[in-house]
């Protein structure tokens, strides 16, 4: 008859243990990954972690994936869809997992829309047209006799109010806006029509 040899239970647990830790059981921890959102104000956005789609709603400020990710892995998030009339971009979108989770991602969406027109016999320079707080400093064409051409640096929401004014007049003409109040809808508005004289 064969007799077995036994380990002491005590040197078998610290085996065992060792064991475990060598797998990685240790050094592991679940952490979840989320961030911040700002600027969305319509549906559609879905967000991806490279396996998990995350549909998020409308005037959400801040999102979390439901699938948690292990210590030392690496995470990267991008925009599986657009939302409506909006486009959203995401910094500190991917890294190595950490021990705690992950709430820097950023997400920021603008409209898609934009603002502008022309301007007729500009030949002064100065002019300075402004929507709300946006401005934009139209210069005369570099042809004389063409119409020179704006667009505001901040897109619109659609649905939202604009109103184009002149806050500074070029130098030695005054210039009038038509075309300059109204409700963006679902595309550009590129007919604001500034005349001077």
């Amino acid at each position: 008859m064969t007799q077995q040899s036994r380990i002491p239970a005590p040197l078998a647990a610290a085996i065992l243990a060792l064991g475990l830790t060598a797998c990685g059981g240790d050094g592991i921890t679940n952490v979840s990954l989320g961030g911040t959102i700002s600027g969305l104000t319509q549906t559609g956005l879905v967000l991806n972690d490279g396996v998990t789609n995350l549909t998020i709603a409308a005037n959400a400020t801040s999102f979390t994936f439901p699938r948690r990710l292990n210590e030392g892995s690496t995470y990267f998030v991008f925009v599986a869809q657009q939302p409506a009339l909006q486009t959203c971009s995401i910094a500190n979108n991917g890294g190595v997992v950490g021990n705690s989770d992950i709430k820097n991602v950023a997400v920021t969406c603008v409209p898609n829309n934009t603002l502008g027109g022309t301007v007729g016999n500009l030949r002064g320079t100065g002019l300075v047209l402004v929507n709300g707080p946006d401005r934009v400093t139209v210069a005369p064409p570099s042809v004389a006799g063409n119409d020179a051409s704006f667009v505001f640096p901040t897109r619109v929401a659609s649905g939202a109010n604009y109103g184009v004014t002149i806050l500074t007049q070029p130098t030695g003409q005054t210039c009038a806006v038509a075309n300059g109040v109204g409700t963006m809808g679902s595309t550009d508005v590129s007919n604001v029509r500034v005349t001077c004289q």
